[in-house]
């Protein structure tokens, strides 16, 4: 299951060998073996990338067997491994959970903050955090700020919960627990953790998010909101935070969805995938919201801000701010791919097709069969 990258690559967060941007994808490269495209006995690949999460300047894959892959800055052990120069490669993230003196290989779910990384735990009952955050990113207690090897968020997740899933924007990471509620810490003066939050600023560990209207079953975040998502069949989602309203984040939002596919976040937008296309509203000055003759999108990829979407036949698409290449080799003067969206050129291989995209802080991935 090849992997290609292009976009910001300052710190080798593509993952291809090298630290210079790329306008044209380019395959990523591990360390080890390429990870195994397990195949089941109908002759489909069963070990497929199941999320790409970026950091400012470092990529974690899951694969849907658990496995995690990291690459890009890793002064402060980011990545995984121990703290030293930036990974080229996509290098396997083992973690040693010090409490139990085991070795964590698979996990659940992963996300990134702007220097920090989180990974929960295959049976859901812990999460790792590994990085770095001045201001509550890492929740793991008032004034630490560093963690070069993994250490497990502390009583977390509460007794009788699992965790279900893990979101974080720059600065603010939530968990959506498997009873409906959701908690967080990081960032919160703009009410990205709930009103209640607010008065906070900063939030050094582990608090539920008040005032929910519904059961959570997902979320995502910008750059200050969070959108929580309930059930997808009654359209069931609502945005904390953003609490200047920039970009008009919360009063472009339709009062009401109907049924959709899913929802992502940019870091000043949101967008909403039903059957019919794409909806979206916020920060569109450089041409971060979809085109209006953007074709029927089978699969979309939100960035920092720009986004992929995969068309109906298999061709990929990029539009918003390209600046570092991450829009493909065709972008206006001010690295823009605005009011349009731009064809990214792909190198076949032999019957390969694209089965997914993925978009981070100004990087953009294919994901080949």
């Amino acid at each position: 299951m090849p992997l290609y990258a292009f976009g910001s690559n300052g710190s080798g967060q593509l993952g291809i060998g090298h630290d210079e941007d790329v306008s044209i994808p380019t395959r990523c490269l591990f360390e080890a073996s390429e990870p195994e495209a397990l195949i089941s006995s109908e002759g489909n690949s069963t070990n497929s990338i199941r999320r790409i999460a970026a950091g400012g300047n470092h990529t974690l894959l899951l694969f849907s067997d658990g496995a995690v892959y990291a690459a890009g800055c890793n002064d402060d052990g980011r990545c995984g491994a121990e703290p030293g120069d930036s990974l080229m490669k996509f290098w396997r993230v083992i973690v040693r959970d010090e409490v139990s003196g085991q070795s964590c290989e698979t996990f659940r779910d992963v996300s990134a903050c702007w220097e920090g990384t989180f990974l929960v735990a295959a049976a859901g009952d812990r999460v790792f955090v590994l990085g770095s955050g001045a201001k509550g990113e890492l929740g793991l207690g008032e004034g630490v700020v560093r963690a070069t090897g993994p250490v497990p968020v502390k009583d977390f997740p509460p007794s009788g919960t699992e965790i279900v899933g893990v979101a974080s924007g720059m600065g603010h990471t939530v968990v959506v627990l498997s009873d409906g509620e959701v908690y967080g810490w990081g960032a919160a003066r703009k009410g990205q953790l709930g009103e209640a939050a607010k008065g906070r600023k900063v939030v050094w560990e582990p608090v539920r998010v008040e005032g929910l209207p519904f059961r959570a079953t997902g979320a995502v975040c910008g750059r200050e909101f969070t959108v929580v998502t309930g059930d997808k069949s009654k359209g069931e989602f609502v945005i904390l935070g953003s609490a200047d309203n920039r970009w008009n984040v919360l009063s472009d939002a339709p009062p009401a969805l109907e049924v959709y596919r899913g929802i992502w976040a940019s870091w000043h937008g949101v967008y909403v995938q039903r059957d019919g296309g794409v909806l979206a509203w916020g920060r569109n000055d450089r041409g971060q919201l979809p085109p209006v003759d953007l074709p029927v999108v089978s699969e979309l990829a939100v960035g920092s801000e720009h986004a992929l979407a995969l068309l109906d036949g298999g061709t990929v698409v990029a539009f918003g701010w390209g600046e570092h290449g991450n829009c493909g080799p065709v972008a206006d003067e001010q690295g823009n791919v605005k009011g349009k969206y731009a064809l990214i050129p792909l190198s076949m291989e032999g019957e390969s097709q694209v089965v997914g995209v993925g978009a981070g802080c100004a990087t953009s991935w294919v994901v080949m069969s």
